[in-house]
Order: C-alpha cells, then sequence, then structure tokens
C-alpha cells in the first residue's frame, strides 16, 4: 500500500467554490487567490487535479511496483517530511 500525500488541487470544484468565497470576503482578485496558494509550495506553481492523476498512475504502474508501505509526498513542498 502507498499513500499519496497531496496539496489543494486549485481547478478542483471545491477549491474553485473556496476560492470564490475568500475573494469574496477578502475584496481580492481570483488570480491573487491562485497566486497565494501556489506561493504555498517551493515550486511556486498552484498544483492541479492531472497533477494528482499523473501521480497516482504513477504509484500504480509497474514503475512504481517496490514502492509498499510509505507516503509519498506529492506537494511541491508545500508539507516537509
Amino acid at each position: 500500500m502507498v499513500c499519496l500525500r497531496t496539496t489543494a488541487n486549485t481547478d478542483s470544484r471545491t477549491m474553485q467554490q473556496t476560492m470564490d468565497a475568500v475573494v469574496k470576503k477578502m475584496h481580492i482578485t481570483k488570480d491573487q487567490a491562485l497566486a497565494g496558494m501556489a506561493n504555498l509550495n517551493f515550486l511556486k506553481v498552484p498544483a492541479t487535479v492531472s497533477d494528482t492523476a499523473k501521480a497516482a498512475v504513477l504509484l500504480a504502474s509497474d514503475r512504481a511496483r517496490l514502492l509498499t508501505g510509505t507516503v509519498v509526498n506529492s506537494t511541491g513542498g508545500a508539507a516537509l517530511d
């Protein structure tokens, strides 16, 4: 078993709805909110559903067949192990 640790996928419906509420409350643009989220990781890019899906596909593939009993950190450095 392998666990995939991710961060918020900014293009998911839930995060889009959350950002809509945040921008309204904080009187900022959606681009500013997105930039703020991107700045939370070392890569300075927002995580997407596609990023998480690609990581999951890799872990489910034969290329990762020897990874067992571990947590794969796919947060771009937002969460440190």
